[in-house]
């Protein structure tokens, strides 16, 4: 009791007799301003994520790449064209242990178009080698083309595609 009434003090609050603590309105002041914050921090948080998930989406597509390109290299030929979310099996070698085509929220395909004739306006081109991507939801489908944008060739609703060589 001593201690306490040399600083003023009382132990049942201040030594002018009111109580210590915080007002209804400086309770509700705080809660009001934590939630406007809240409400403009959640939305960019969940664009990030988004944005985060889409540049998984771009480096899988780079480790595909890569694979079709060495494998090319190897073989002097390209992989057999394989179904969604399948890796096409002379790519099995070539691709990191246990990489799969199917993602969080998104497959990957390897694409072999083939034109006999060749490409209008471009006879020399017979084939295209591509990789697709087919993302399940909107948002991780935006975020992909926001941050692949240049490098996409056909875009139809969640499926893009990217040319790797035009043989």
């Amino acid at each position: 009791m001593m201690i306490m009434q040399r600083f003023g003090r009382t132990r049942r609050g201040r030594s002018d007799g009111r109580r210590a603590g915080f007002t209804l309105i400086e309770l509700l002041m705080t809660m009001s301003i934590v939630g406007i914050l809240a409400g403009l921090a959640i939305p960019n948080l969940r664009s990030m994520t988004f944005r985060a998930r889409a540049t998984e989406v771009a480096g899988d597509l780079e480790v595909v790449r890569v694979a079709i390109l060495s494998y090319n290299a190897d073989n002097h030929r390209w992989p057999a064209d394989a179904s969604q979310g399948t890796v096409p099996p002379e790519l099995d070698g070539y691709l990191p242990d246990g990489f799969s085509f199917q993602g969080n929220g998104y497959e990957l395909k390897y694409e072999r178009f083939n034109f006999p004739g060749g490409l209008p306006g471009d006879p020399t081109t017979t084939q295209l080698i591509a990789i697709s991507i087919t993302a399940d939801i909107d948002e991780l489908s935006n975020a992909v083309v926001e941050l692949l944008g240049r490098s996409l060739v056909l875009s139809v609703g969640r499926k893009h595609t990217i040319v790797v060589d035009r043989s």
